[in-house]
């Protein structure tokens, strides 16, 4: 397709102007003059070309050749102008009516969006397009324009704020120590370990878009994991309230493998100081109650036809856990 534009262009460019021998009959026909609007030809998902009218006066589709300025060629051909107007070969046309027509895109076809194999940030994303003066023709092709991504007639990243209604994360859920299950409630001055079910930590994404001729969709990686503890102690039996994140998982991703928590529990010592103990580990000061969130936080990346774009970090929280924290009174062993 490039070789036959260049081509064209050339033969565009080393066509006689009106009033050179051999230009044709067109030597002694004066120029017209075409009116018309400017017209951008977009592929879409499809590969089909939708044309549009509405320009955004920033884009370089607005701007390319002067705003509001005509067009020119010298007629290779006899024909007819946009508004019917005829022309002969050698004549001179003017228009004001630029016609933007977009290239095959490279990126029809695309796997799967993977950040690892991105084709390079979404800034150096460049589509293509063949101007042409006033109609679609292999003679009218007078420019070739490399048009940027962040163009406003293309940019994909007027569509985030759907890609964003459409990630529909798998909500954390708060992991409960078997101490619960065994005696009611955590155990004063034991560690409670803090952790979530392990089918939230995990990549995902959202729902695959399309618009303009891009395929998007936003890349969501788990990288850090927090709680947010609160402890209302038992009036009748005061201790130390608490209220503060614990940190469990603080910076980079790890994976979750087997056991039905994550991080996964290690040996936990038998008693501890009351308050936060270390990653991921909480000791209740006395009897009362505790309210315990998780909140994973996730690298986001925009993918858009195999390029990318790191975006803010974003922050998923769990549904709170109510646990009642008390006093170990008795242990009895039968021998």
């Amino acid at each position: 397709m490039r070789r036959v534009l260049a081509l064209a262009l050339t033969a565009f460019t080393i066509t006689p102007s009106a009033g050179h021998a051999g230009a044709g009959q067109g030597d002694d026909s004066p120029p017209i003059t075409v009116p018309g609007a400017r017209a951008v030809d977009i592929r879409n998902s499809s590969g089909s070309l939708v044309r549009y009218h509405t320009i955004p006066s920033g884009s370089t589709f607005a701007r390319h050749g002067g705003r509001s300025q005509p067009c020119t060629f010298i007629a290779g051909y006899d024909g007819f102008a946009s508004d019917g107007q005829a022309f002969v070969r050698g004549q001179q046309v003017t228009s004001y009516r630029w016609v933007f027509r977009e290239e095959r895109l490279d990126a029809f076809g695309e796997p799967s969006p993977d950040p690892s194999a991105s084709k390079g940030p979404l800034t150096a994303a460049t589509r293509s397009f063949v101007v042409y003066c006033d109609t679609y023709h292999a003679n009218h092709a007078i420019a070739y324009l490399q048009v940027n991504a962040s163009d406003p007639m293309l940019d994909p990243r007027t569509r985030l704020t759907n890609l964003y209604n459409g990630l529909q994360l798998e909500q954390p859920v708060i992991w409960t120590n078997p101490v619960v299950d065994r005696w009611g409630g955590l155990i004063t001055r034991y560690p409670a370990w803090l952790a979530v079910e392990p089918s939230a930590w995990r990549p995902q994404q959202s729902n695959t878009a399309t618009w303009r001729g891009w395929t998007m969709a936003l890349l969501a990686e788990p990288i850090g994991l927090a709680f947010h503890v609160q402890f209302s102690p038992n009036p009748e039996k005061p201790s130390q309230p608490f209220d503060g994140v614990v940190s469990c998982v603080a910076t980079g991703s790890m994976t979750a493998e087997g056991g039905g928590a994550f991080p996964a529990v290690p040996n936990l010592p038998e008693q501890t100081e009351p308050g936060v103990n270390g990653p991921c580990m909480w000791t209740p000061p006395g009897p009362g109650t505790v309210t315990i969130t998780a909140r994973i936080t996730y690298r986001v990346v925009f993918w858009a036809n195999g390029y990318t774009e790191s975006l803010p970090d974003y922050v998923w929280s769990s549904e709170p856990a109510v646990f009642e924290t008390g006093e170990l009174s008795a242990v009895n062993v039968n021998n």
